[in-house]
């Protein structure tokens, strides 16, 4: 969705399993309680102890800044919570960071003490112009030293920044020539004190559509907002930085997405909570959204069992060898001849191995030198069945029914395949789009009534997604971009 006004251009702003719970049913959502239906309220950053955003509501009883035409300017503005969590009144951020222009979005640097803003670039008196990025420093319970992008530009949009968790990259939105079609992602690197050139995302982000309201997650996933599926219309998509490059963007699942628009989306490091901005109930309003899905997180690798195992009888010391040899039995069908027998198991359970003497001319067991019940234990975890390697787009199936623990009641299994998705069930089938290395975790949920109370459990494994089966792709687990 564009938003025209005469002085400035304003862009305003998982796989389901059958038979399982859908991806969207794991978050509630709630329309935070200071919006209104008479304004906009847009592009939440997380500040403090609540969230700043844009606005164009009125500053004071009657008072509100227009444009030339009667159209409400957008200010900068902060909202906190209470410790019992309902929100205070919402409040200009800072007098200085007002313009005769439109302000906001905005973006924080990790420790607070920079802002990043769009904000009009200024003209002549107050004509038309431009949308550029600008900074300020915080000092002395102000902000100060605003200084302008150095890319920034006259004849084209620079808006919308995103500031990484490390504070050394900074991604934005832009229809500056080059691009793949109106607004593209791009991002600029701090390097010693000045900014590198920015750099097209590139066409797994970008489109020949808008891609608009960047926020890199502290995780690494880049979320924004398209109308690339459908034009006029915004959408919520993710993307992983993998294997040095972006990956096929993900469309969030209802709620997150409607049929309006929606945008500037923001989530907790353990994407547990957050807040998004829709305008399904007909204006730019901003929704809290808090994951039913729960945290496990502590997770333990898959531990396989013991399998090998070296066997020896020092009492068959003393036995003649010259007419006799001696023999294992291993209760699985093999035979190992020696003192010593060396043998790997196919599987947990309990076997009988004997160690019998045998005549070396007529092959008859003359005696039996040792019998064991010999058991290889179930380790006592979650267990993933699952293959080690797949290929893109082939459906694979994830099984959990090999878990095993001990006063464990399982109430539910909760599966992350490590691309985005969630899901739930003793055994789910699931389709990666992309090659790479995924770590499959797998939750467990004790039955609350339970006389040991509710308890959880979780572990992981990895899978080998390749590109095809004909293909000869390398996987490897190069580091993305600066965070």
């Amino acid at each position: 969705m564009m938003k025209q006004f005469s002085v400035i251009l304003i862009i305003s702003f998982l796989t389901a399993f059958e038979g399982q719970a859908q991806q969207g049913d794991f978050y509630d959502i709630s329309r935070l309680p200071f919006t209104s239906d008479e304004f906009d309220e847009f592009a939440p950053a997380f500040y403090r102890q609540g969230i700043v955003f844009t606005t164009n509501r009125r500053e004071e009883f009657l008072i509100s800044r227009l444009t030339d035409e009667g159209e409400r300017l957008f200010n900068i503005y902060y909202a906190d919570k209470r410790e019992s969590g309902k929100w205070r009144k919402p409040e200009l951020l800072d007098k200085s960071l007002r313009s005769n222009y439109h302000d906001g979005p905005v973006s924080f640097s990790p420790d607070g003490s920079k802002i990043y803003f769009t904000r009009n670039i200024p003209g002549s008196g107050r004509e038309a112009s431009k949308l550029g990025i600008f900074m300020a420093e915080y000092s002395d319970g102000g902000w100060i030293n605003i200084t302008p992008f150095p890319y920034n530009s006259s004849n084209y949009n620079v808006a919308h920044p995103s500031i990484c968790s490390d504070g050394k990259t900074l991604y934005f939105s832009s229809d500056m020539p080059g691009g793949y079609g109106g607004m593209d992602i791009y991002s600029s690197t701090l390097q010693a004190y000045s900014w590198s050139p920015p750099v097209n995302l590139g066409k797994e982000i970008n489109s020949g559509h808008d891609e608009v309201f960047p926020y890199i997650h502290p995780g690494g996933r880049l979320y924004f907002s398209s109308d690339n599926n459908t034009p006029g219309s915004l959408d919520l998509f993710f993307s992983i930085f993998r294997n040095n490059r972006w990956q096929s963007p993900v469309r969030l699942p209802e709620p997150f997405n409607s049929e309006a628009d929606d945008f500037g989306f923001i989530a907790s490091r353990e994407l547990v909570n957050g807040y998004f901005t829709s305008n399904r109930e007909g204006s730019d309003n901003i929704y809290s959204f808090v994951s039913t899905f729960p945290v496990f997180s502590q997770c333990d690798s898959i531990r396989e069992p013991q399998l090998c195992y070296v066997f020896f009888e020092k009492t068959a010391e003393k036995i003649d060898t010259t007419t006799l040899y001696l023999e294992w039995d291993m209760g699985d069908g093999t035979r190992i001849r020696g003192m010593e027998a060396e043998h790997c198991f196919e599987d947990i359970g309990t076997y009988q191995v004997r160690l019998d003497v045998v005549d070396i001319i007529t092959k008859e067991v003359q005696s039996n030198v040792a019998y064991y019940n010999f058991t290889i234990p179930r380790i006592e975890q979650p267990f993933i069945t699952s293959p080690d390697t797949a290929y893109v787009n082939q459906q694979i199936r994830l099984d959990a029914s090999e878990t095993y623990l001990r006063n464990f009641d399982v109430d539910e299994y909760y599966w992350e395949p490590g691309d985005g998705i969630r899901a739930t069930g003793e055994e789910i089938f699931h389709t990666y789009t992309d090659p790479g290395i995924y770590e499959i975790r797998l939750g467990v949920l004790s039955d609350p009534d339970s006389p040991y109370g509710q308890q959880r459990r979780c572990v992981y494994k990895n899978i080998v997604i390749l590109a095809s089966p004909a293909g000869n792709t390398e996987i490897n687990s190069q580091p993305g971009p600066s965070h």
